[in-house]
């Protein structure tokens, strides 16, 4: 025992000699005060330039040092407290240095608790060096002094060298040469170009709007307000107020504002609406779709940008807003409805009221679809005190990276029914991280297979989700949150305002002139690829003539058909269920079938069939497939004795043999890679942090879904009337899990 005091006072004795060689000076404590205050006031400065309240920028920086210092003044007040009751520390040091790790924290959280301690160390290392005393102290302060310094800086500036840039650029794909044949280009002029009208413009609106002068002053219509008070009965106190200072209106005179591209001459014209989704309320959107008015105005359609701002957040937020979102394209409508019926009027008779087409981004997205389907109630599905009846000729909506849920009708999810939709999404969305439009994409049904409508969606490789507007640029989340994003990977805002322009004309000019000939780019996005900006793709697409023949959502049973009479079978497989099809971080709601193989130590074939019942009619097979990042372990075995199953990389592209089989028994095979390419999952790296994106985005990537359409006479079968059995055989990639999300039966005569 004397030995081992003896030993632990030669340990102590040695520490205390090197600590009074080493002690930081009084001189260090004052570079710690002011390392913490100087960080804190120029975080305090960056979020109140950051702040954009509308109020004005000296409002915004002043309500920063305001924060600033009462907030770090509390903290230090409630720490001097604390570290009282204990007599540890310096007290009002450690108040200033906690309270500014905090502050910094939630002006830029989280890098707070690690750009703080690393200036404050700068800091103090800086005091030592310049106190006039430095040069007596012993040799081993000075190098630890310097060597600390030095880190502290290198640390420092590292940290803000990465949250000023723009990120890695890493690629989530790296395909070789696929194989597949590539469809002749699309022989139709190319839809993102001007087309022969001259365009012009003007503003309708309140005429006395406090925060827009193109709305107070430059109105060529003016308009009424409305009375939103239902859908925000509960909405009371002092956030009223404040929205109501800033705005100048409460949400009982709520105005209808837009800027309108129409084209000139006579008309009649069909009628297109545009709205924003949730942006920052002081940071107007509406101007950020002029690019799409200018294009769809030239080539004979009118096109208005709906002022939806004073819905958005800001200061104060407006609870469940959703549902107005929507509603207030309809009473738009109803505007247009009028002046196309008002002698003197500009639209006066220039407005076709019987081709009329709604499209949002983001949760405009959402309320372009949660109008389409106010339009056809009576009531309010939330409050049937609300009258709706309105009935207008929506033929079409489009939707660009909407969320999907965010509103449900009587806590119902939106079905849709006889209007052709189209969603665009981007791959590389920090905002709506998961494809939502593609939901919404599978509810909308059609009741007559005689009618003109479709369904499509495309999915695009690079593209973020604020690009898609001018005004929200390629940051999908505001300052300071904004910096942790990783931007590097991003296409530019033309290459990507390219590919809305080109789906989106072509959609309406298909649904609203009707020229069927831009069919075939929703069908295949190859056609057009001499139109769209060098990336990867996937697109779904199904019309009218769609028959399903299994959807995987009619019950239990994993051997029955959707189509009445049909049944499933299948062989050798080592993965075969159905279960809801995941999200990022949830599902879709709805069933998939779940298909895995491996073949690596195994000869034996696997495969999965569909009898058909008889009289199927169709001359095109259409499936839906999305890959997965799920190994196939060996047929037999659990996932867990896979033995390093699935050696070949998932960033190879997937392929295997489509066999059709007729009633007189006669077989043709054709590979999947004949008709498209079955893609990889996509995936992206969304922050510059790779702790952050597991953190906030769970994946790297989610299934998104791809429509594969086979001609039956490419199989040497005339129609599905002679069809019997639809088996895939997975011969040809070696080990693979997919999800067949649907299979069914077109005419392909649209």
């Amino acid at each position: 025992m004397g030995r081992l005091k003896r030993v632990w006072l030669a340990v102590w004795g040695w520490w205390l000699r090197i600590w009074s060689q080493i002690r930081p000076g009084r001189e260090t404590r004052r570079g710690v005060f002011w390392a913490a205050a100087v960080t804190a006031l120029v975080a305090a400065l960056g979020g109140g330039w950051e702040l954009k309240s509308g109020f004005g920028r000296w409002v915004d920086i002043t309500f920063g040092l305001l924060i600033a210092v009462l907030g770090i003044a509390l903290i230090a007040l409630v720490t001097f407290l604390l570290l009282s009751l204990f007599r540890i520390l310096p007290k009002w040091l450690s108040g200033v240095v906690i309270g500014a790790c905090l502050f910094v924290s939630l002006v830029l959280p989280p890098s707070g608790f690690v750009f703080v301690p690393l200036a404050i160390f700068f800091g103090a290392t800086l005091a030592t060096v310049l106190n006039g005393r430095f040069r007596e102290a012993h040799r081993s302060k000075k190098i630890l002094t310097i060597v600390l310094g030095v880190a502290a800086l290198a640390g420092c500036v590292t940290l803000v060298t990465i949250l000023a840039g723009d990120g890695v650029n890493e690629d989530g794909i790296k395909l070789p040469q696929t194989g597949s044949p590539e469809p002749a280009p699309l022989r139709a002029p190319n839809p993102s170009d001007s087309g022969p009208h001259s365009v012009e413009s003007l503003f309708y609106g309140s005429g006395t709007d406090l925060r827009r002068p193109e709305y107070r002053t430059k109105v060529a219509l003016k308009t009424h307000t409305v009375d939103a008070t239902p859908f925000f009965k509960d909405f009371k106190g002092w956030k009223e107020k404040v929205r109501r200072l800033y705005w100048g209106f409460g949400v009982d005179k709520m105005p209808l504002n837009a800027r309108v591209w129409y084209p000139e001459g006579a008309g009649p014209f069909p009628l297109v609406l545009i709205v924003h989704g949730n942006h920052d309320m002081a940071e107007f959107s509406d101007p950020g779709y002029e690019y799409l008015g200018e294009l769809l105005a030239s080539r004979g359609f009118i096109l208005a940008s709906i002022d939806e701002n004073f819905l958005n957040s800001g200061v104060t937020d407006l609870p469940k807003e959703q549902a107005a979102r929507g509603w207030m394209l309809l009473e738009h409508l109803k505007l247009w409805r009028q002046w196309n019926t008002s002698p003197g009027n500009p639209f006066f008779g220039k407005v076709d009221m019987g081709n009329i087409a709604l499209m949002g981004h983001s949760r405009g997205g959402e309320a372009a679809a949660t109008a389409a389907l106010y339009n056809k109630l009576a009531f309010d599905p939330d409050d049937a005190t609300i009258a709706l009846n309105y009935g207008f000729a929506i033929q079409s909506i489009v939707a660009i990276a909407p969320p999907d849920g965010q509103y449900k009708p009587a806590g119902e999810p939106r079905r849709l029914e006889n209007v052709s939709y189209l969603t665009l999404q981007g791959a590389n969305d920090a905002d709506v991280s998961s494809f939502s439009g593609s939901a919404q994409f599978d509810r909308v049904k059609f009741s007559d297979e005689h009618g003109p409508w479709f369904k499509a969606e495309i999915y695009a490789y690079r593209a973020n989700h604020g690009q898609f507007n001018t005004v929200w640029g390629r940051s999908d989340a505001g300052e300071p949150l904004g910096r942790y994003l990783n931007l590097k990977p991003l296409m530019n805002g033309e290459e990507q305002r390219r590919i809305s322009k080109t789906y989106i004309s072509a959609f309406l000019e298909a649904t609203l002139h009707g020229k069927r000939e831009y069919l075939p780019l929703f069908r295949d996005y190859r056609v057009g690829r001499a139109w769209l900006p060098k990336t990867f793709y996937m697109n779904r697409y199904f019309d009218a003539t769609y028959q399903p023949l299994a959807d995987f959502s009619e019950d239990a049973d994993v051997t029955t058909a959707t189509a009445k009479g049909g049944r499933i079978s299948a062989e050798n497989l080592s993965v075969w269920r159905e279960e809801p099809i995941p999200t990022r971080s949830n599902d879709r709601g709805y069933n998939g079938v779940f298909l895995g193989w491996n073949r690596e130590h195994n000869n034996k074939l696997p495969s999965y069939s569909i009898t058909l019942p008889p009289d199927m009619k169709g001359t095109l097979l259409a499936l839906s497939l999305a890959v997965t990042d799920e190994d196939a372990p060996q047929p037999g075995k659990q996932k867990s004795e896979a033995e390093d199953s699935n050696k070949e990389p998932k960033d190879e592209t997937t392929d295997f043999t489509v066999e059709l089989e007729t009633d007189k028994g006669a077989k043709a095979a054709l590979p999947l890679s004949r008709f498209g390419t079955l893609m990889p999952l996509f995936r992206v790296r969304f922050t510059k942090f790779a702790m952050l994106d597991d953190y906030a985005y769970k994946k790297a990537a989610e299934p998104i879904f791809q429509t594969f359409e086979l001609p039956l006479k490419a199989f040497g079968v005339d129609d599905a009337s002679h069809l019997r059995v639809v088996r895939l055989r997975f011969d040809k990639t070696v080990s693979r899990v997919v999800i067949l999300s649907q299979m069914g039966l077109e005419s392909g005569n649209m």
